[in-house]
């Protein structure tokens, strides 16, 4: 699938997760536990939609005439919308893991489906990932950080292809991730291999 496509289609579910939202609903198998992160954006995306509303309030104070103020209210919708179903999509697609499947997801961009029979260890350990993309993919190891952080690791006995928001892949065999409870996001872990194993 082509970039552009990719992208049209996550913003596609962004959106989608808006009324998943407002349904009380989430994006989970039957069974699943979920493994929250949305706490991790809740203050920066909260920050990102006020600013987006008072640089809007402020275009509205230049006098450009009502055709360009109509396509900037318009412009204004949509980025505030954009924000709103950026942390929708947080909140209603969680990391989930059952005895199937964990998978590590960024909201509608991202959502690496691993099979727990491949999962070896699961542990927490805090790192910062300052000054380095919230996404990387090198030497085997997968890192996606949220506010620069990761909490959980998970090693795996064989590599999984991990296919990134705009399609490019690469494989990995050491996974950290962002939970906003990582002791209980690693237990779920645990209790799904314990359960797969008998």
């Amino acid at each position: 699938m082509r970039a552009w496509r990719r992208y049209l289609r996550n913003e596609m579910r962004t959106f989608a997760s808006l009324g998943l939202l407002l349904g009380r609903r989430r994006n989970l198998a039957p069974g699943a536990t979920e493994i929250g992160y949305a706490g991790a954006q809740r203050h920066l995306l909260l920050v990102t939609g006020v600013l987006t509303l008072v640089e809007g309030s402020l275009f509205l104070l230049v006098p450009f005439g009502p055709a360009l103020h109509g396509l900037l209210l318009v412009l204004e919708l949509y980025s505030v919308l954009l924000v709103l179903g950026v942390y929708a999509a947080t909140v209603v697609r969680p990391h989930a893991v059952s005895t199937k499947d964990l998978h590590i997801r960024l909201g509608a961009f991202l959502d690496l489906r691993v099979p727990v029979r491949q999962v070896c260890a699961v542990h927490r350990k805090p790192e910062n990932h300052q000054g380095k993309r919230m996404i990387t993919l090198a030497d085997g190891e997968f890192v996606l950080a949220l506010n620069w952080e990761t909490n959980l690791v998970v090693e795996l006995s064989e590599p999984v292809t991990v296919t990134r928001p705009l399609g490019r892949t690469g494989t990995a065999r050491v996974l950290k991730f962002y939970a906003d409870d990582p002791a209980a996001g690693a237990a779920a872990i645990r209790d799904a291999l314990a359960a797969q194993a008998r």
